[in-house]
């Protein structure tokens, strides 16, 4: 579990951030949980790229989808993790504000050196991706992204 709290950043597809507590305390959850003290200036820096610094003190219920979504982006990238696994990161969201957060996301993850894992069943966010694995009919196919020709070769 610890490791897991260190090492690795999840993304929900239904953000499953806790309604009780203020966006600042969702974000530091990983913190808490190791009884670390938060990093403070990480904290400022994610919500100020991710839109979300205004809304420190506010609880869940009263933000967009959109900004739920970012919550649980900063939750996800608080503790520096090597590796972030998004599931569906953009599936409840509408098409600019699920295309503002994947740049967001993969923003996030180039500045600080993160490995992105995304599960979707959107194409084009796949396309943005540097390598591609599909599962079709319980197959596993393995694809890289050709970034010059902006197209898909699959195996």
């Amino acid at each position: 579990a610890q490791v897991r709290r260190q090492k690795i950043g999840f993304i929900f597809q239904d953000f499953r951030l806790f309604p009780e507590y203020t966006v600042r305390d969702n974000i530091l959850i990983p913190f808490y949980l190791d009884h670390r003290a938060p990093d403070e200036q990480m904290l400022h820096k994610l919500t100020e790229i991710l839109g979300i610094a205004g809304k420190l003190h506010s609880r869940p219920a009263q933000l967009s989808g959109g900004q739920q979504q970012r919550v649980a982006i900063a939750r996800a990238l608080i503790a520096k993790p090597r590796i972030v696994f998004a599931d569906e990161p953009t599936g409840n969201l509408d098409t600019r504000t699920g295309e503002d957060t994947m740049r967001l996301l993969m923003e996030c993850a180039a500045e600080f050196g993160q490995t992105l894992i995304v599960v979707t069943h959107n194409p084009e966010i796949a396309q943005k991706a540097q390598q591609v694995i599909r599962i079709e009919d319980g197959q596993i196919l393995r694809g890289e992204l050709q970034h010059e020709k902006g197209n898909l070769d699959t195996q």
